[in-house]
């Protein structure tokens, strides 16, 4: 019978062979130290890795406080809140948009338990939940530290009301004036804490948890374990301003300690992320990673039971030892040459590797030698390799197809169907009597315009990071502040749009020269929100934007038609933004009625100063 050549063998059995053949004497007295560096590199790396979760849950939370306080910051700033709060009519239409601002609110943020608004005296005059309303919040630490100081994020608290643990942020609403109306008071879920640290789990038996800078735990994975702090609290905190009622609202009255003292000195307000090790009552050992969170004096931690890990390597020194008193001390020539064709294809693949890594598509290619599960791994390479290069090549394609801000969202798995509320500037363009233009020209030269005209309005906006969200025949359409969120949105737009008219000149100027007619156009910009995302079905998707902002700068634009004189025409939340800007005259046109809208806007015509056309968008200031 003939025996298969060596290079069909399986490599587990080549392995096998080559270990067992080179197995010496020496490797006895070398296995337990070997071991037990092998326990501390994976002690050092659990810790690395737990402390490596908590700062990454630290991150989240500093995320979801930032975005809930953006949120009561702009309920503070709704003209329709303000409007209530001046006048808190019972059954008035005031209260019920009002009403419905605050249930979207709610309805958008999972994390959201209620919002509601109090007058002066901290009286709640609307809130998601009934139960609030004409309730007298005055004495709650929320109330009262917005009115000393405008704004407020509270402590983990039980609400009076609800008996629902939560965190509390305020902000006072005023008029037009200054003149303090009110507070608004959101009020995030504690469950929210417990969630984002529980997303998290370093093992079978491991836990995420938050301390507030007292060392009571406000959030874990174990629910046994809330409201309890590390150490012993003295007399002195608990007479402290923060723990007035601060649990007494579901029945805790006294906040038992752990004795985790070790923990807690080293937790407590850390101001960089760590780890360390406490010993709990019953004796057992356990290591936590933790993290500070920049926006709270709060503290997330991981912690896992040394013996999660330790065990099992413990088991193994034991074996290990075991067999290497059982493993032959002879040592083969076969053991050499197996090793030696092993070592071989894997520096072919560590080369080939090497050069996908430097973004060498095109040679990384690795010779087959062999018929086991290395030659079959050096196939699948090579297939890899091709896959990631038709992929590149791909990639390059669909980033000419949309636009590299939502490739790389889509990509990466960010955008999904549906959308989010964001606050953008849209900008609407479009050549003035295009239709008369394309009547006197072949389509090649309707092409071979709209082409140029197009690639310079795209070369205009560029530098101000628009996102050209589509090209319809003539007309451009640009958002500013999605997919990307973007500061001052509508003096990237005034800038963008001014730039386009100085593009415009300049290609007007060539097109004269060649014997072309010239080109005129219109802009309208509209700053407001809307609903920003993926629409369509999960098999065609289109990001876009939608809301009555887009329409009202799609009828700015087709209004500057009717306002020959006027390139530009803006809505007020664009001119309120821009009226300061040097170099830039401002006229208004007054309430217009738009097509398809009820109630007219107040419209603007923007003019560089001193030519009235199109000033360089860098002469603005920035």
């Amino acid at each position: 019978m003939r025996l298969p050549r060596i290079s069909s063998w399986p490599v587990a059995l080549k392995l096998s062979l080559a270990f067992l053949a080179a197995a010496l004497l020496p490797m006895e007295l070398t296995a337990a130290y070997n071991l037990h560096k092998s326990l501390e590199s994976v002690r050092h790396s659990t810790l690395l890795n737990l402390a490596l979760f908590a700062g990454t849950t630290a991150a989240r939370l500093d995320q979801l406080v930032t975005d809930t306080g953006r949120t009561v910051a702009q309920i503070s700033t709704d003209m329709e809140v303000e409007s209530f709060l001046s006048n808190p009519q019972p059954d008035s239409v005031a209260r019920a948009s009002v009403q419905r601002t605050l249930q979207n609110v709610v309805g958008s943020n999972p994390d959201i338990f209620s919002v509601f608004l109090l007058d002066k005296a901290g009286t709640c005059l609307a809130s998601t939940n009934r139960d609030n309303v004409g309730q007298d919040y005055s004495f709650r630490s929320y109330h009262r530290e917005a009115l000393a100081h405008g704004s407020h994020v509270s402590e983990l608290l039980t609400g009076s009301t609800t008996k629902e643990p939560g965190i509390f942020f305020s902000r006072t609403v005023h008029d037009g004036t200054g003149a303090l109306l009110g507070v608004v008071v959101l009020k995030l879920r504690g469950e929210s804490l417990a969630d984002m640290v529980g997303a998290l789990r370093p093992g079978e038996d491991g836990h995420g948890f938050v301390v507030d800078e007292y060392g009571v735990i406000i959030g874990h994975t174990n629910r046994d374990l809330r409201f309890r702090s590390l150490t012993s609290l003295s007399p002195e905190v608990l007479k402290l301003p923060v723990f007035d009622r601060r649990f007494s609202s579901v029945g805790i009255e006294t906040i038992q300690a752990l004795g985790w003292d070790e923990l807690g000195r080293t937790m407590i307000r850390a101001a960089e992320p760590g780890h360390t090790r406490y010993t709990d009552a019953q004796g057992e050992g356990h290591i936590v990673g933790f993290a500070p969170m920049k926006t709270r004096p709060w503290t997330v931690g991981f912690e896992l039971p040394e013996a999660q890990f330790s065990l099992p390597l413990f088991s193994l020194m034991r074996s290990a030892l075991v067999s290497v008193l059982l493993v032959s001390l002879g040592v083969s020539l076969l053991s050499l040459r197996l090793v030696r064709g092993l070592v071989r294809p894997v520096l072919d693949l560590t080369r080939a590797a090497r050069a996908v890594q430097r973004g060498d598509f095109a040679s990384p290619r690795v010779a087959v030698r062999t018929e086991d599960e290395l030659g079959v791994l050096a196939s699948s390479f090579n297939t890899m390799v091709a896959g990631l290069a038709e992929r590149e090549r791909e990639r390059d394609i669909f980033g000419r197809v949309v636009s590299p801000e939502v490739r790389e969202k889509l990509l990466g798995g960010e955008l999904r169907l549906g959308g989010e509320t964001r606050n953008v500037a849209v900008l609407f363009s479009d050549i003035r009597g295009f239709s008369s233009l394309s009547e006197r020209m072949d389509p090649q030269g309707v092409v071979a315009l709209l082409n140029e005209y197009l690639t310079e309005m795209a070369e205009a906006v560029r530098p101000y990071q628009g996102y050209i969200n589509n090209f319809i025949g003539d007309a451009i359409v640009v958002i500013f502040g999605a997919p990307l969120v973007q500061p001052d949105i509508e003096r990237r737009a005034v800038r963008a749009a001014l730039a386009m008219q100085t593009r415009l000149a300049a290609l007007n100027a060539r097109r004269r020269a060649r014997g072309d007619f010239p080109i005129e156009t219109g802009i309208g910009i509209c700053a407001g929100e809307v609903v920003a995302g993926q629409i369509g079905s999960p098999e065609r998707l289109l990001y876009t934007v939608i809301g009555d902002t887009v329409n009202v700068a799609a009828r700015l634009e087709a209004l500057t038609r009717d306002y020959p004189q006027h390139s530009i025409l803006v809505n007020p939340a664009v001119v309120r933004a821009v009226r300061d800007e040097p170099g830039l005259r401002i006229e208004s046109l007054g309430p217009i009625r738009l097509k398809g809208r009820a109630e007219p806007v107040d419209v603007s015509a923007l003019h560089a100063e001193d030519s009235g056309t199109g000033t360089p968008p860098e002469r603005l200031s920035g």
